[in-house]
C-alpha cells in the first residue's frame, strides 16, 4: 500500500505531540485523520496551517469509539491521547488512560484487525533509579510513584499483552519532552513563559521556580514525532522503545540557559513550595540505543535549538 492511500489515525491530534505528528505524517503523504475530545482541535490545527480530518471522540465511549475506527478504517494508530495532569481526580485518570486504552484495543481488533498501533508511553513508568541503572534500558523494572504514572504502566502493559495475543503493537516510551508549542504546566515552557512575559513587561523580572536539581533526559518534540513514525514502520512489532536524547541535564542548566537567551538581565530566580513536585525522581536518563538498532533513529535537533525555539515560541504567544 502506498503512503497515498494509507490512513493514520492520531488520538489526541490537537496536543503537543500531537500537532507535530500530524505536520510529519502529512508531509510523508499519508491522509491523516485526528480524534480530539475538546472538539477544538480542528480548528487549532487549522491554525498551524493543516487541513486534516478531525473528529471530536472520549476514549471512554467504547461503542463510539469502535464506530469511528470502522469508518476511518486506519493502517496506522498513533494513540497519544491522555490525561497527564496530577491533579485530575484519580477515577478520571484511570477511565482515559487505561480504560480508553483497552476500548482502543477492543475497538481495533474487532473493525481494523491489520492496523498497527504505536502506544505513547512514558518514562514516568521508570519511575526512581539508582545511579547505577543510569542510562535506562527499556528492561529497567517499573517503579511508578504518580498516579499518572500507574495508568501509563498499565496502559503499556495492556500493550505488551495484546502483541502477544497478535495485534500489531509497539509500545514507545518518551522522557522528557520539550520544545515550541509545549504547554506553561511543565517546567521548561513556564520558565520560558515568564521570561518572555518580563520582556514584554508584564511581569517584574522574577522567575518562580520548583526543583531545580533533577536530572532529565529532555528530548525536542520534533524528534519524538519522528521517533514515533520511525518505531511503528521501521520497528519491530510487539517490542518497546525508549525516546530519548541519551544525555542527562539538571533542570537548573536548562534553566540557566533560557535566562543566557533573555533579553533581560538581570533576573532573579525565586523558589516557590507551589511549584515544587510532592513525589519526585532525582535523575533520569535514558538509551535510546534499540530504537537506533531498529529503525535507525537517533536526535538531529540540538538542545540550544529547542530552547531558543521555544523561549521564541512564547515571545510571540504572550
Amino acid at each position: 500500500m502506498s503512503k497515498n492511500s494509507s490512513v493514520a489515525l492520531i488520538t489526541g491530534i490537537a496536543g503537543f505531540c500531537g500537532s507535530y505528528l500530524a505536520e510529519l505524517l502529512a508531509a510523508e503523504g499519508r491522509r491523516v485523520v485526528g480524534l480530539d475530545a475538546s472538539g477544538e482541535g480542528g480548528q487549532r490545527l487549522r491554525g498551524l496551517g493543516l487541513d486534516v480530518v478531525v473528529h471530536q471522540a472520549d476514549l471512554t465511549d467504547a461503542l463510539g469509539l469502535r464506530a469511528l475506527i470502522a469508518e476511518v478504517q486506519p493502517d496506522q494508530v498513533y494513540h497519544l491521547a491522555a490525561l497527564t495532569n496530577p491533579a485530575a481526580p484519580y477515577r478520571r485518570l484511570y477511565e482515559v488512560n487505561v480504560y480508553g486504552t483497552i476500548h482502543l484495543l477492543e475497538a481495533l481488533a474487532a473493525a481494523a484487525p491489520a492496523a498497527a498501533l504505536l502506544l505513547a508511553g512514558s518514562s514516568a513508568q521508570y519511575g526512581p533509579t539508582r545511579p547505577e541503572e543510569n542510562p535506562i534500558g527499556e528492561g529497567q523494572e517499573f517503579r511508578p510513584i504518580t498516579q499518572y504514572a500507574v495508568t501509563k504502566a498499565t496502559q503499556d502493559l495492556l500493550g505488551g499483552m495484546a502483541a502477544a495475543a497478535g495485534q500489531r503493537v509497539v509500545r514507545a516510551r518518551s522522557f522528557n519532552i520539550i520544545g515550541p508549542r509545549q504547554g506553561a504546566q511543565f517546567a521548561s515552557a513556564a520558565f520560558a513563559r515568564q521570561i518572555a512575559e518580563i520582556e514584554q513587561g508584564s511581569r517584574p523580572p522574577v522567575i518562580e521556580v520548583g526543583n531545580l536539581a533533577a536530572v532529565r533526559d529532555f528530548v525536542d518534540v520534533r524528534d519524538v514525532a519522528r521517533a514515533y513514525v520511525a518505531a511503528l514502520t521501521a520497528g519491530r512489532p510487539g517490542q518497546v522503545y525508549n525516546v530519548c536524547s541519551g544525555v542527562g541535564r539538571s533542570v537548573q542548566s536548562l534553566l540557566d540557559r533560557l535566562l543566557a537567551l533573555s533579553r533581560v538581565q538581570p533576573i532573579e530566580v525565586r523558589p516557590v513550595a507551589e511549584r515544587m513536585q510532592p513525589a519526585d525522581v532525582p535523575a533520569q536518563v535514558g538509551s535510546y540505543a534499540r530504537l537506533a538498532a531498529d529503525a535507525g533513529w537517533r536526535p538531529r535537533i540540538p538542545w540550544e535549538q529547542s530552547l531558543q525555539d521555544l523561549l521564541d515560541y512564547w515571545r510571540a504567544a504572550v
